[in-house]
């Protein structure tokens, strides 16, 4: 085999390893408007990938403290300006600096997660009231915003479903696991 035949075919092998590795593959399709007085978002999630896939989709949770939770949805500024309403992983305590946890290494929070399988998809919705107190970034806690006139988006946390990163029995994840986001489309909320 010749030098340039050698390269070409050590690239199709490469190309062919690379498309059966399995990049995940979750794809969203959110359709935002306006109901009353609410921002309402309904969304279909579809896994066109080959390995299960971890959706970040219920809310946080905390083991150590029997009935307290928060979510499933938050509600971010961007730096853009755009306010995220997102279904993912965001979390104070995913940074060194613990400071905005009480100090804690290993915060006991927990993101509720379930599993889609390859091929599966889900269909699911919620509403935002238009008069709003933003999550993140804690600088914009405790003021309330509104909605009417901003670029909304809706974004989902995922990941793929392997040996380093198990499912978990309980359907409880840290807040350090691993994590890709698709977002849908901005919506501009009249």
């Amino acid at each position: 085999m010749t030098g340039p035949r050698r390269a070409a075919g050590l690239l199709l092998v490469m190309a062919l390893l690379a498309a059966c590795s399995g990049d995940p593959d979750l794809e969203l399709t959110a359709r935002t408007s306006v109901v009353g007085g609410d921002v309402a978002v309904e969304y279909t999630l579809a896994n066109r990938s080959g390995a299960p896939m971890v959706v970040y989709d219920g809310g946080w949770t905390d083991p150590e403290r029997p009935g307290w939770s928060r979510g499933p949805v938050e509600v971010s500024v961007r730096e853009d300006g755009v306010i995220e309403l997102s279904k993912r992983i965001i979390h104070p305590c995913q940074t060194p600096d613990t400071s905005d946890c009480g100090g804690v290494r290993v915060p006991t929070v927990r993101m509720r997660g379930s599993v889609l399988e390859p091929g599966a998809d889900r269909s699911d919705g919620f509403r935002v009231p238009l008069q709003v107190e933003p999550d993140h970034p804690a600088s914009a806690q405790g003021k309330p915003i509104t909605l009417a006139g901003r670029t909304v988006v809706f974004c989902v946390g995922f990941a793929e479903v392997t040996a380093a990163n198990p499912s978990a029995a309980d359907g409880l994840y840290p807040p350090a696991s691993p994590q890709d986001v698709v977002c849908g489309e901005p919506f501009q909320v009249p």
